[in-house]
């Protein structure tokens, strides 16, 4: 009988022993996981800041060309998609390809599976820039102050949660326009639009 009562006692504090770790432990981990994800936060303006809104772009655009004529046999890409200088865009059935002249962003598909091309036909059209630009028009009289290679913190206007670092490339003579630009990987879609917060002079 004592010998029962003995045993239950210590297999009792095995487990308020595994509780307690449990306890104390797990949430240290978690908050350890927690501190190692990315901050998101809404960027609220002070007094030594303004706020001006943009555009994303990437520079403009221009056609990609079929080279050869024949019927697609395949398509790899889609509306939108990064691609990198070389990338197969589509594939002919006689195995002559059509591919990105440089590294950009996609626009809308223009053929289609089984489609007969001419060496003329527009696969899609594909950004300039590798990079994506916020274009900002800055008011006359207005107390933004930035310097090319000067940090901007911008964000899409429809998702404030998510805040980026930009870097100013470009100010116009009359300071009325200003280009910032951003990583191609960055959460921002073509043409949405932008918020971007500058310093006061």
């Amino acid at each position: 009988m004592k010998k029962s009562v003995l045993i239950l006692l210590v297999v009792a504090a095995a487990i308020a022993a595994f509780l307690g770790w449990r306890y104390w432990v797990q949430p240290a981990n978690e908050t350890t996981a927690l501190t190692n994800q990315p901050i998101l936060a809404v960027v609220m303006p002070d007094s030594s800041a303004v706020m001006l809104a943009g555009r994303v772009s990437a520079g403009g655009s221009e056609p990609v060309l079929m080279k050869k004529a024949g019927r697609v046999r395949s398509i790899y890409f889609a509306t939108g998609d990064y691609v990198r200088r070389g990338a197969v865009l589509a594939k002919l059935n006689d195995y002559n390809f059509a591919v990105a002249p440089h590294d950009g962003f996609l626009g809308q598909l223009q053929i289609a599976v089984g489609q007969y091309v001419q060496p003329s036909t527009v696969v899609a059209t594909i950004s300039r820039r590798g990079t994506l630009l916020v274009a900002v028009a800055v008011p006359a009289g207005s107390p933004a102050h930035v310097q090319p290679g000067d940090s901007v913190q911008v964000w899409a206007t429809a998702r404030p949660t998510r805040v980026l670092t930009g870097v100013a490339v470009a100010i116009s003579r009359q300071g009325d326009s200003l280009e910032i630009e951003l990583p191609a990987r960055a959460p921002l879609r073509l043409g949405e639009a932008a918020s971007v917060l500058l310093k006061k002079r």
